[in-house]
């Protein structure tokens, strides 16, 4: 990802609630100055047990999306170690409704935001897409104009597919479950966001790698298809050499192509057009 000096500002800090220890969410802004930006809402991936919106990745798609014209908030969230799912889900809700709330202050457009995270980031983003649109839960959805995720789970039991050669990945939803499918299969399904998957989702855009096997490339097809089959706008990028995290790796032309069509999407939904079909295809 690209980013051309000076298109961005260096991100600003800001605590959000306080735990045990305090959360954290920071700012990115384009240095083109307006009195309000349309939002990236943005959570890091780590399988629910490490990383933080401090990750190169997390960094690198800030700059780059700053750069082209949003204000990208990038949040921290407590982990699955020695905490519930539900607390996670909490910090998730609780980060979004603090720029909500704060908006004015932050020069954010709360009616134009778009929800975003890579792997385990983007489960948590698909899920809070996916479970307040299927309980029509308004007031969570309002300004939520879509949804992007980049090689996510979006059912929770394909990590314990035979397409998964990562002990990581098991490891991570097992500490974060609390048990493996066959001691918590219902928690599995509760947190699993294509069980929530309606004709009131909202447009969404999914990008895995064909290699991923950390999580595997069918989580993301049957999320697709399901969303397609409630006919509402859904759009799959899926790179035949990606493997996990594969946008910090592969720089070749069809990496850049997603990323830019990443950038593309969030700007659709941004100005309510609702064409991201014309995106969906198997990249060969």
């Amino acid at each position: 990802m690209e980013v051309k000096k000076g298109s961005y500002t260096d991100a600003i800090t800001v605590e959000y609630k306080k735990e045990k220890i305090p959360l954290k969410l920071d700012v990115y802004y384009p240095s083109k100055i307006k009195s309000k930006y349309p939002v990236l809402f943005f959570a890091h991936g780590g399988g629910w047990i490490t990383g933080s919106r401090k990750l190169s990745s997390v960094t690198e798609w800030g700059k780059f999306l700053a750069s082209r014209g949003f204000a990208v908030v990038a949040i921290d969230y407590r982990y699955g170690y020695f905490n519930r799912y539900e607390e996670l889900i909490e910090d998730y809700n609780d980060a979004l409704n603090y720029i909500k709330d704060h908006s004015e202050e932050l020069s954010l457009d709360k009616e134009n935001i778009v929800l975003m995270g890579t792997s385990a980031g983007g489960t948590l983003s698909l899920y809070y897409a996916a479970y307040n649109s299927y309980y029509n839960h308004f007031e969570k959805m309002k300004g939520i104009k879509g949804v992007v995720a980049w090689y996510a789970p979006s059912d929770l039991l394909d990590l314990w597919s035979k397409q998964v050669d990562s002990l990581f990945a098991q490891f991570a939803v097992t500490t974060t479950m609390k048990g493996t499918p066959k001691t918590k299969f219902e928690e599995y399904k509760l947190y699993s966001p294509i069980n929530y998957i309606s004709e009131r989702m909202v447009p969404t855009l999914l990008v895995h790698g064909e290699k991923d096997a950390t999580v595997p490339v069918t989580t993301s097809i049957k999320l697709n298809q399901k969303i397609k089959e409630c006919g509402v706008p859904s759009a799959l990028l899926i790179h035949p050499k990606g493997k996990h995290s594969f946008e910090l790796e592969l720089k070749d032309v069809l990496t850049q192509k997603f990323v830019e069509k990443t950038v593309s999407f969030i700007k659709k939904v941004c100005q309510n057009t609702e064409t991201v079909d014309t995106l969906d295809r198997r990249a060969v």
